[in-house]
This record gives structure tokens, C-alpha cells and sequence, in this order.
């Protein structure tokens, strides 16, 4: 148990389940503590966590050429649409545990 320190390192934040994971967790807290009024916000506030860190991996790499800018680019919406739970469109898609008029859970909110 001497790891713990390592549970969400720079390196992990940075790949693609740890900048997913910030892209859903900050918005939705942020969401909470603010209250209904940040609702509208969720999603953009998701989709520049995910711009930033997929920016930021590629401020990183020890590659030179300019390519690695427009991959950071289509990676963050792949981040954004990891955290959004994109594969989960429509709502008939969702497992049986989720119906169309199933009520939303209080913590994590629905985007769409």
C-alpha cells in the first residue's frame, strides 16, 4: 500500500481513462456546488478539461512535428466523448437498469 500517493499521478491524469475521468468528475461536482444554474455549462466545461489535457499530453511529447497538434485536437473530443458516454446514445442503447423514464441519478446528470 505504499502506491497510494500514485493513484491519480500526472502520467495517469494525462492518459486517455484519467483525462476522461476529470472530463466527467470536475464538471459534475462543479455542478453540485453551484447548483442548477451551472447545468447549461456541464458540457463545455467537460469539453475544454478535455481540450486542455489532450493539449497539455501533446505540449509533452518529445515528438517534434506539427501533426501531433491536430491529433491533440480530434484526442480531446475522443475524451470529451469518453466522459459524455457517447456510446450510450440514445437512451433506449442503455443497459435494461436504465429505461427511457427511468429518473436521472442526483449526482451525475445527463448532458443530452
Amino acid at each position: 500500500m505504499d502506491n497510494l500517493d500514485s493513484l491519480f499521478s500526472g502520467a495517469s491524469l494525462l492518459s486517455l481513462q484519467g483525462a476522461a475521468a476529470a472530463a466527467l468528475l470536475v464538471p459534475n461536482v462543479l455542478g453540485n456546488l453551484l447548483g442548477a444554474r451551472f447545468d447549461k455549462w456541464r458540457k463545455w466545461t467537460s469539453l475544454g478539461i478535455a481540450l486542455v489535457l489532450s493539449y497539455l499530453a501533446a505540449y509533452l511529447a518529445k515528438d517534434a512535428n506539427a501533426i501531433k497538434w491536430v491529433v491533440a485536437f480530434f484526442n480531446g473530443f475522443l475524451v470529451f466523448a469518453s466522459a459524455m458516454g457517447l456510446n450510450q446514445l440514445p437512451r433506449k442503447n442503455r443497459p435494461n437498469g436504465h429505461s427511457a423514464d427511468a429518473p436521472e441519478p442526483k449526482f451525475l446528470k445527463s448532458w443530452t
